[in-house]
């Protein structure tokens, strides 16, 4: 331990569990990230937009730094002189290759949902100026046309009643 902060490259943790765990970290955020973005009502919560993003760029943060950290240890295990000598490793402990690919599907999530809330952005921008684009249910801001309330004035009688298909 160098008393260096990890950040500086000092006394971190290493190893293959601490980068299993971000990787894994990063695909739970990521799935989370698209099914909060997929399933919240967008449209009484623009923040929410904003707390998507933001849960998407840390899962491209913590997918990444858990992936190339395992690629590399599965390099170094490939090239180590254990498996040139044909010894067998220790049969318990997993690939780190499984990992590694938990956190770049994790980091490719996260990118889909940053890239899913922007386009909520711009479709709710579009739709205060009266263009309609294709949204999840959940994201619209006003019923479904079905459902939509309508007004008739006749004779100065007002009744509301709905549109039926």
């Amino acid at each position: 331990m160098s008393g260096e902060p990890p950040v500086w490259g000092g006394g971190a943790a290493v190893g293959p569990g601490w980068s299993a765990l971000m990787a894994w970290t990063g695909l739970v955020l990521g799935v989370g990230a698209i099914a909060f973005g997929l399933l919240a009502p967008l449209w009484s919560r623009p923040f929410g937009i904003v707390w998507i993003a933001g849960f998407g760029a840390l899962a491209v943060w913590f997918g990444l730094a858990g992936h190339l950290r395992l690629r590399a240890d599965a390099a170094d295990a490939d090239t180590d002189s254990e498996r040139v000598s044909g010894e067998v490793s220790d049969p318990g402990r997993r690939s780190p290759r499984i990992g590694s690919i938990a956190g770049l599907a994790g980091a490719v999530l996260g990118a889909v949902a940053i890239a899913l809330m922007a386009y909520a952005w711009l479709a709710f921008l579009a739709a205060d100026t009266g263009a309609e684009w294709p949204m999840p249910p959940a994201w619209h801001p006003e019923p479904l046309p079905a459902d939509r309330p309508t007004v008739v004035v006749a004779g100065g009688v007002v009744s509301v009643g709905t549109v039926s298909g």
